[in-house]
């Protein structure tokens, strides 16, 4: 039972805007796009938690991905500075592709040393903030909303496509503080396209939405591995500032359309805890990773950036397969945390929008926010049907990252073993 002044929630924001000249990632590979401009400022969001003996912290950053060397060591030092679980902290990325190259995406702009370092500082410091800055809750309400999309899925025309809003809001005991509210919905941030102008995305355009409604928060992007803006066909965004802004605001609509009808929750359990998941990949050997070079050699007059990348892939990968142990197992590390009747799941990926369908089925009494881009983004995981079909995520996009595919039904393995971890904790 939540009882008087024993939940309380900290709030910070830091800006993490890097300079100009500073190479985007994202749309491609080998396109060195340099920011030559800015439409949206980019920030690192820290939301702390306390009950009577427990804190958790979510970090929350405008940034396409985070080095999972950078994750660790944020977390170590706010681990150590508070005395926190390292599990008990959760960095997510909105996933936006208009802004500094952060994580480990071969050929996909190039990382710049000075400002990871200073980031790493940055969401230390934002995370102090908000763990240093705890005010009492009054109330926090749950809930989730059906909107009008404004997505679709791009891998199947007739593909699952999950269309709802869910969040977390919370309201303080003084009154002249603003509520705080944790909003996520499933979309890949390309809205803006290949410009060469850093930008939050719609995900920023949401937070500018909550803040006009006299809320702060947070957005956080759900799984979207198969799921693109409607502005968005192919490689070329045609988000206009004005559909952009459309999009935050009709996401943020549908939290202040339905909070009032929605009831405090009653039992505001705070937990936080994480598990490994061992992902079972194809059994490439030798010849066949030279076969795939072969094939993207004969079209390197037309598509030259990703040859580069698939003849890097294929070195790491034949390095790993002579001296791993076990070269076709990797393991996703998976972290929850729960808030009362929600969770939070964070996956270290860009995951399928299905396979969060898979986990909400699993457990319908909770309201679930699946998020991508947890801690570190390792691979895509798609459903079987794309990896059935070599598509992008499935194929592709392991030059990118520097994998191997999955093997077929992995993606939905991997759902079914997150949700028995759970209904078992």
């Amino acid at each position: 039972m939540q009882e008087e002044g024993i939940m309380r929630v900290g709030y910070s924001v830091v800006d993490i805007t890097p300079d100009l000249g500073i190479e985007l990632s994202g749309y491609g590979w080998y396109l060195g796009r340099k920011a030559e401009g800015i439409i949206d400022r980019l920030y690192a969001r820290g939301v702390a938690f306390e009950d009577n003996t427990f804190k958790m912290l979510i970090i929350n950053c405008d940034l396409i991905a985070i080095d999972e060397k950078i994750s660790d060591y944020v977390r170590e030092q706010l681990s150590k500075l508070f005395k926190i679980n390292k599990a008990n902290i959760m960095i997510v990325c909105t996933h936006t592709h208009t802004g500094p190259a952060t994580g480990k995406l071969i050929g996909c702009g190039e990382r710049d040393e000075k400002y990871l370092s200073l980031l790493a500082d940055l969401l230390v410091e934002v995370g102090v903030s908000a763990l240093n800055n705890f005010k009492d809750v009054a109330y926090a309400k749950s809930f989730e909303k059906e909107i009008d999309p404004i997505s679709f899925n791009r891998v199947r025309k007739d593909g699952p496509l999950d269309k709802y809003v869910r969040g977390l809001v919370f309201n303080f005991k003084e009154e002249e503080d603003r509520p705080l509210v944790i909003l996520s919905y499933g979309c890949h941030p390309v809205s803006r396209g290949r410009l060469k102008e850093i930008s939050a995305d719609y995900p920023g355009a949401v937070i500018k939405a909550l803040y006009a409604a006299g809320y702060d928060g947070v957005f956080m992007t759900g799984l979207c591995g198969d799921i693109n803006p409607t502005t968005h066909k192919g490689m070329s965004g045609e988000g206009t500032p004005e559909v952009i802004s459309e999009y935050g605001t009709r996401i943020v609509k549908a939290m202040i359309n339905t909070i009032d009808n929605i009831e405090p929750m009653r039992n505001v359990k705070l937990d936080a805890f994480e598990f490994d998941v061992d992902l079972y990949m194809q059994n490439y050997d030798e010849k066949e990773i030279d076969e795939l070079v072969n094939i993207y050699e004969a079209d390197k007059e037309r598509n030259p950036g990703i040859f580069e990348a698939v003849k890097i892939w294929a070195e790491v990968m034949k390095d790993r397969l002579q001296n791993e142990e076990n070269p076709y197992v990797e393991t996703a590390k998976i972290q929850v945390f729960r808030i009362g009747d929600a969770l939070i799941i964070g996956f270290p990926g860009e995951v399928f929008t299905l396979i969060g369908t898979i986990i909400r089925n699993e457990i319908p009494h909770m309201n679930i926010l699946a998020v991508g881009n947890a801690n570190s983004t390792m691979r895509y995981v798609p459903t079987r049907d794309d990896i059935e079909n070599k598509g992008y995520a499935a194929l592709t996009s392991c030059f990118l990252y520097q994998r191997l595919p999955l093997m077929p039904g992995e993606g939905e393995r991997m759902a079914e073993v997150v949700a028995e971890e759970i209904k078992q904790r």
